[in-house]
C-alpha cells in the first residue's frame, strides 16, 4: 500500500468517526432534551400530589369537625 492510499484511507476513516462522532453528539442532545422534560413533569407530579394531600386533609379535618358537631 502506497502512502497516497494509506493516507486515503485514512481520510475515510477520519470522515467516519466525525459522523459517528456527530450523531453521538445528536443523541446526546435528544437524551437531555428528553431528560429535561421528564424532570419537568415530575416536578408537576410533586406539585400536584402535594395540593391532594392538602386537600385531602382539609377534607379529613371537616369531616372531623362535622363529626364533632353532629354527634354532640
Amino acid at each position: 500500500m502506497t502512502i497516497e492510499e494509506s493516507f486515503k484511507r485514512l481520510k475515510s476513516e477520519m470522515k467516519e468517526i466525525s459522523e459517528e462522532q456527530k450523531n453521538i453528539r445528536e443523541g446526546q442532545r435528544q437524551v437531555k432534551e428528553k431528560f429535561g422534560i421528564i424532570e419537568s413533569e415530575c416536578e408537576e407530579l410533586k406539585r400536584e400530589t402535594r395540593l391532594i394531600i392538602q386537600r385531602s386533609t382539609r377534607t379529613q379535618v371537616k369531616l372531623a369537625h362535622f363529626s364533632l358537631v353532629y354527634y354532640k
